[in-house]
């Protein structure tokens, strides 16, 4: 398996994940139609990716990365096809495929050669480093993303159908009006915290303890009749939140062991 281009895949896609989803604020991400605040991301994915490249003369990769994030950005701004889950996923999905494309074709044109700085000062734990922050970023906060926009679907729908029946008073709205403000955004952080930290101790059962526990705090909702709306939003949400951490988890892992060996 020809594994040149990892070392060149995994700074840019550390720089794409630290930039859209650490370092990007909210107030930039609702002004990205402006033109000004749609260029400084791009500027500020290029400045990340240049320093976690660590080559020196590797202008051109930032360029194209640089110029194909702002693109894509710009497109998703402009576009209202499909859900937000849809525009998320294919986003995501274009930039990371966009930056396999750019790693391969480095490494095997111009830079199948070349070492980064940081490899030189740290070997290969500064890859392991970025790899592990890397998938944090993607278990935890990318994960959120997911689970909530997925909700979003859902209540798409049962907005459609609320229109050809009459309004009423559902226990999915007491649930969502009540208990503490953004406390199930938070149970997820920490859901998938303790998932990406079961696996990469290597103790994968600890998951299921997890699940057990959740079980015993949501009983209650669990087994009202009256509240079934309202478990299946439980249910769906911890299933899809744990799917989605142990997934990038495991991966991660792989990811760590493909650099040992290299």
């Amino acid at each position: 398996m020809n594994v040149q281009f990892v070392p060149i895949l995994l700074p840019l896609l550390f720089a794409h994940l630290l930039t859209d989803f650490l370092i990007q604020s909210d107030s930039d991400v609702r002004q990205k139609d402006k033109p000004l605040v749609l260029i400084k991301h791009g500027l500020t994915v290029g400045i990340i990716s240049y320093l976690a490249l660590g080559i020196i003369n590797a202008w051109d990769i930032v360029l194209g990365v640089m110029i194909s994030h702002t693109l894509l950005d710009a497109w998703k701004i402009r576009t209202n096809k499909g859900t937000n889950l849809s525009r998320f996923v294919t986003d995501q999905g274009a930039h990371i495929l966009i930056l396999i494309l750019f790693s391969y074709a480095a490494s095997g044109f111009k830079y199948h050669a070349v070492t980064s700085l940081w490899t030189i000062f740290f070997g290969k734990g500064f890859l392991q480093a970025i790899t592990l922050v890397s998938g944090g970023i993607l278990s935890i906060l990318v994960g959120s993303f997911i689970v909530e926009y997925t909700f979003e679907s859902f209540d798409f729908k049962e907005k459609k159908q609320a229109k050809s029946n009459p309004p009423e008073k559902t226990t999915t709205d007491n649930y969502k009006n009540s208990g503490i403000e953004d406390g199930g955004k938070i149970i997820g952080y920490l859901e998938r915290s303790l998932i990406f930290l079961f696996i990469l101790a290597g103790y994968p059962a600890g998951i299921g303890f997890l699940i057990a526990a959740k079980s015993v705090f949501r009983f209650g909702e669990l087994t009202d009749p009256s509240r079934r709306q309202q478990a299946e939003y439980i249910i769906i949400g911890t299933l899809l939140s744990i799917l989605f951490g142990t997934s990038i988890s495991f991966l991660t892992v792989e990811i760590l062991r493909l650099i040992k060996l290299m």
